[in-house]
């Protein structure tokens, strides 16, 4: 389920629909000229610190193999999880 109000989310729609209807009528040079004007967007997030763990060598095997199946590293699986379960107990003590 959305976090985002139902209005919101029918007004964003609305507008990604007019954006397309617009950029489907621009030309490729109309494109490239914007394109050429546009500065990068640059998303800035507090660096990432290293955090120890002690787990049973046959976790680390199984989350090896898990990591390996999904075709990413095992440490950013670990992130990956952990984040998902801190977001998951967020929702809980929430509601």
């Amino acid at each position: 389920m959305s976090k985002v109000p139902k209005e919101i989310r029918e007004a964003l729609k609305k507008e990604a629909y007019e954006w397309e209807d617009a950029a489907r009528r621009e030309t490729a040079e109309q494109i490239e000229e914007t394109l050429e004007g546009a500065e990068l967007f640059k998303a800035t997030r507090l660096p990432r610190r290293p955090v120890s763990v002690r787990l049973d060598p046959r976790d680390i095997s199984m989350l090896k193999r898990v990591a390996r199946h999904k075709g990413i590293p095992y440490s950013q699986l670990v992130a990956i999880w952990v984040h998902e379960r801190i977001e998951k107990e967020r929702q809980v003590s929430t509601d």
